[in-house]
């Protein structure tokens, strides 16, 4: 038996609502807030001169290396570095 006072049809679906008149939305003025950052002259300075610390060590202990000899060149990372380059 068919029960005629239940609508047929997945249960998220209400029928009458079928029959509701459409509600223009009003577009809005579009207002794009984007994030902002302001980094302190402090910052920068402690950022600029930890970078130039980290390249001087870098230089000093490849200079040390090529004095004692011990210094290697890796000829497969020079081959990938210049293939990237020009490829």
């Amino acid at each position: 038996m068919v029960n005629v006072n239940k609508p047929s049809g997945p249960p998220y679906i209400n029928p009458y609502q079928k029959h509701k008149p459409v509600e223009k939305v009003q577009k809005s003025k579009s207002v794009s807030k984007q994030d902002e950052l302001q980094i302190s002259n402090k910052a920068k300075e402690m950022y600029e001169n930890k970078a130039e610390t980290e390249h001087e060590d870098r230089i000093r202990k490849i200079k040390e290396q090529v004095e004692n000899g011990t210094y290697e060149i890796d000829s497969k990372k020079i081959a990938e570095k210049l293939y990237r380059f020009w490829f």
